[in-house]
């Protein structure tokens, strides 16, 4: 007859479980980090491709073959990441991770075309850029997936201080892209001034939400950052796209100043992530080897206290609730001490849970808004067939006339959605 499990037994399974998922989290740590490599060398070969473009394959045509050559082995490495997912234990916390997944291998398929179509002149560099930026988007949503489904507030606020910064870099690669395309052309339209401006304004709210989550050396490298020479002379060439008006022209070779300036300062966030992923990793073996730690604790106390005559009913059941007697002394059958030692290590099991539960509660708020914010974003652009960035430049003008947040006026546009599609059902 198989034995009922005691509350020893549970106590370890516990402290076990919780190993378990620092583990798959691990695993998960170490697909965001070749993600955000990924990311890097995709951005650059969208830059060089839209340059190469733009000015019918005269300029960077070697580096951008060498940059092909850096994003193939980029691609290697994370095509081995997804290797140790263990795909057969699926849940409902991995659906989105899974899908994100799903749909950057898609786009992956899709690129050796884009790239030879590229090489071809036969696609434009507004087409280009947006193939990158919608396979860019993906790999960030892996970033943002493998947050959400944390369950540990130290990595989860790792996590989420590196999707910010990783997507603000993002933005400000999309904004060296379309500064590409005018300062090669040597003109600005309306709508790719309008563009910039809202990527400028998207990375300052990537960079003040990734500075509330960061440790004190990345966020200290992100300030030297921006006070280096690249900034300033990005600064510059900004202002020479909002002076920008019909009919004005700009020498062509501004562009590769432009691309210059840009990279520079893109490649210092680079090192920047180089740091927040070296701390996630650091954070995961960390906790990892405190639970394993734990657990060894846990089974060596037991095994001490196992000399003892062993108790004919649960330890915990048993243990009178009144007496704060410790000592090595047995009534009704109960060994006292081990009662004691068990009932210490659930409650500070228990209370170590509700920690974390607290922290992460908090950690993931973040998160929240912004897939209330995304949601808004999507009716916005289903409803009125504007772009991501014209449905962003919405809901911010929206917040500033109001007074309000993002995440009020986000809440308020799903809210009055849910109520049309309800009254039309």
């Amino acid at each position: 007859m198989k034995s009922i499990p005691s509350t020893e037994d549970f106590l370890l399974a516990a402290k076990q479980s919780e190993i378990n998922a620092l583990n798959q989290l691990a695993t998960n740590c170490r697909l965001v980090v070749s993600v955000s490599d990924f990311i890097h060398e995709l951005q650059k070969e969208r830059g060089l491709s839209n340059s190469y473009l733009v000015s019918q394959g005269k300029r960077l045509q070697k580096e951008r073959i060498e940059e092909i050559e850096a994003i193939d082995r980029a691609q290697q490495q994370f095509i081995a990441t997804l290797k140790p997912l263990d795909l057969k234990r699926c849940g409902s916390s991995t659906i989105r991770l899974y899908h994100s997944l799903a749909y950057v291998l898609h786009s992956l398929d899709e690129l050796p075309q884009v790239r030879e179509s590229v090489s071809n002149q036969a696609i434009s560099a507004t087409d280009n850029t947006k193939f990158f930026n919608h396979l860019i988007a993906g790999l960030l949503a892996v970033i943002f997936e493998a947050a959400d489904v944390s369950n540990d507030p130290d990595i989860t606020k790792a996590l989420i201080a590196l999707f910010n910064f990783v997507q603000g870099k993002e933005y400000a690669g999309q904004e060296r892209a379309w500064g590409v395309i005018g300062f090669t052309k040597g003109s600005f339209s309306n709508s790719t001034k309008d563009q910039i401006k809202a990527l400028m304004d998207a990375q300052f709210g990537c960079f003040d939400a990734f500075n509330n989550f960061s440790s004190v050396i990345p966020a200290a490298q992100w300030r030297q950052l921006e006070s280096a020479e690249a900034a300033f002379e990005m600064e510059r060439m900004r202002q020479l796209i909002a002076r920008f008006k019909t009919g004005d022209s700009l020498p062509t070779a501004i562009g590769e100043v432009w691309y210059q300036a840009a990279t520079s300062r893109i490649d210092g966030m680079q090192d920047i992530v180089k740091t927040l992923t070296e701390e996630l990793s650091n954070v995961c073996q960390c906790k990892v080897k405190q639970a394993s730690d734990e657990l060894k604790n846990h089974q060596a106390h037991l095994v001490s206290l196992g000399n003892y005559e062993a108790p004919p009913m649960s330890a915990l059941t048993a243990m009178d609730k009144q007496s704060s007697d410790t000592t090595i002394t047995m009534s009704n059958g109960v060994n006292l001490k081990l009662a004691q030692s068990i009932y210490d290590l659930v409650q500070k099991q228990a209370e170590h849970l509700r920690k974390v539960s607290e922290e992460l509660t908090f950690a993931k708020q973040t998160l929240n808004e912004r897939k209330l914010i995304e949601k808004a974003k999507g009716i916005l652009m289903s409803s009125q067939g504007v772009s991501e960035e014209a449905a962003y430049k919405q809901l911010r003008q929206a917040a500033m006339d109001g007074n309000k947040r993002i995440i009020d006026i986000a809440d308020n546009i799903i809210s009055v959605s849910s109520m049309l599609n309800s009254q039309h059902a």
